[in-house]
């Protein structure tokens, strides 16, 4: 009896562990991704991104969104707060300005506490050295590499050629406006070049103006534009500017060095003159208002970064993705225009030259502390960047690859038509931006605001009298009495003094 009741006991007990092994197999590990994409990008991460990493891991994954960047600290925080069980998202979409700051303030894991470091290192080589290196923070790797970003300079062919064709007939009006702003006019031997690859500040004035001052479609406006609405795009257009002009990081802080001083003037000049649609502070502008712009006829250039440029060429096959151009042939790109000094010296020629870098941003993919899988979703974000998936969300939105082995052979894994040349444009200027980035300040989005304030009030709104015109001194001395105490109290110790 004893023996029977023994192996009925082990019997049982058997069962039991292959019911339980059973359902230990078949339990799904339940993973949330954090992100903020296009509705067409994020169908696309959904439809054919996801299921199979699912299908080879596992898992279930799910997608969590945020509506800007600054969103992102707040979820993380509201993550901590829960309890283990409850927590989720194990991948966070990462844009670089906030890249810093999640590390700083402790929210993000360093890759080596997720998984061998020799297997992270061999991982990280795999990707443009510029792309990896800006994912390390106090010599650890925190961030797996996405994407990057940088403006290029989009232009109608068209109405270049248009503007190159009729700038002798306004010469004498442009040099005279100029005149009575910078005391000589327009800078010595001054030649309007036929390819924007090769102009500068000036030249941006004077297509400017000679389209604002010609009829099209009936209308005389402004038809050059960049985002003005009150938001990271919009700081990071005069952020841009200064880097350009050669502001250091300490200067673009300070607000009232003396490049920065001349990125307002040179906004200031072109609002002045009419050379900017004023829908871009109007309405005001963001990238997609833009786009809708050029479609309508009412801006002919524009800084945009390469994926903007993609959309507004869109895909002729697919309805969800129009385009914006009239002629999809008269797109034009180039890196963007070289700074130069609005002030010429006695010889006519820019007191001094800057550059054409701006800075190199982009999006990364960081492993919060609170995940609860965090190889599985160091797993997730080498899936998504894999050369396969990278290549195709790369070709179907214009991402700037991080991949060595796509960036290294372009022409065999990209079409050599429009989709060829935006990727060989931002790569070019990527190449010449070299380390330049925005500065990496915990309160950068505090300070952008301050930027903007200061853009719409001294570079819109302010109204000349008596004779007064806005120029160096003046712009320096306002930037100095309005906003240099808030952009003091914003930074606080990361101020330099």
């Amino acid at each position: 009896m004893r023996f029977r009741s023994a192996l009925k006991l082990i019997a049982c007990l058997s069962v039991l562990a292959f019911v339980i092994g059973c359902s230990q197999k078949t339990e799904k590990r339940e993973i949330s991704v954090l992100l903020r994409m296009m509705p067409s990008q994020e169908r696309f991460f959904r439809e054919l991104i996801i299921p199979e990493f699912e299908k080879q891991n596992s898992c279930k994954v799910s997608i969590t969104t945020f509506t800007n960047e600054w969103d992102i600290e707040r979820i993380l925080k509201l993550e901590e707060s829960k309890k283990d069980r409850q927590r989720s998202i194990t991948l966070v979409k990462t844009p670089f300005e906030m890249a810093r700051v999640l590390v700083t303030k402790g929210y993000m894991k360093d890759l080596y506490s997720v998984t061998d470091s020799a297997k992270v290192l061999q991982d990280l080589a795999e990707y443009h050295q510029l792309a990896s290196g800006l994912g390390y923070f106090n010599g650890k790797p925190y961030y797996i590499p996405r994407k990057l970003e940088t403006r290029i300079l989009f232009y109608r062919k068209s109405k270049v050629a248009d503007a190159v064709s009729k700038f002798e007939s306004h010469r004498k009006r442009i040099n005279a406006e100029l005149k009575k702003q910078n005391g000589i006019g327009l800078p010595a031997q001054y030649v309007l070049e036929s390819d924007p690859g090769q102009w500068d500040f000036y030249d941006l004035y004077v297509a400017g103006s000679i389209w604002a001052n010609e009829e099209y479609n009936g209308v005389k406006m402004g038809r050059m534009a960049h985002r003005g609405a009150r938001y990271a795009g919009t700081a990071l257009d005069l952020v841009d500017k200064s880097l350009q002009l050669g502001a250091s990081r300490e200067d673009i802080l300070r607000l009232t060095s003396d490049k920065t001083v001349e990125t307002y003037l040179w906004e200031r000049i072109f609002v002045k003159n009419g050379l900017y649609n004023p829908g871009m502070w109007q309405d005001p502008w963001k990238g997609a208002n833009i786009y809708t712009a050029v479609k309508d006829g009412k801006v002919f250039l524009a800084s945009m970064q390469q994926i903007d440029v993609f959309l507004i060429h869109g895909w002729k096959d697919d309805p969800s993705m129009p385009s914006y151009l009239p002629d999809e042939g008269d797109m034009g790109l180039s890196v963007v225009p070289k700074a130069v000094a609005f002030e010429l010296d006695e010889a006519g020629k820019p007191v001094y030259e800057g550059s054409r870098a701006i800075s190199t941003g982009g999006w990364w993919w960081g492993i919060p502390k609170t995940s609860p899988h965090a190889e599985l979703g160091y797993a997730l974000a080498r899936f998504i960047t894999s050369r396969e998936n990278q290549a195709k969300e790369c070709s179907r939105f214009g991402m700037v690859p991080v991949r060595k082995d796509i960036i290294n052979n372009l022409p065999q894994v990209f079409d050599q038509g429009w989709v060829g040349e935006i990727f060989q444009t931002s790569i070019k200027q990527i190449g010449i931006n070299e380390l330049t980035t925005v500065p990496l300040v915990k309160s950068y989005a505090e300070m952008s605001q301050n930027l903007i304030d200061a853009w719409y009030s001294l570079c819109i709104e302010y109204e000349e009298i008596d004779g007064e015109q806005m120029n160096f001194s003046t712009m320096k001395m306002r930037l100095a009495s309005d906003y240099l105490e808030k952009q003091k109290k914003l930074l606080g110790e990361d101020y330099p003094e």
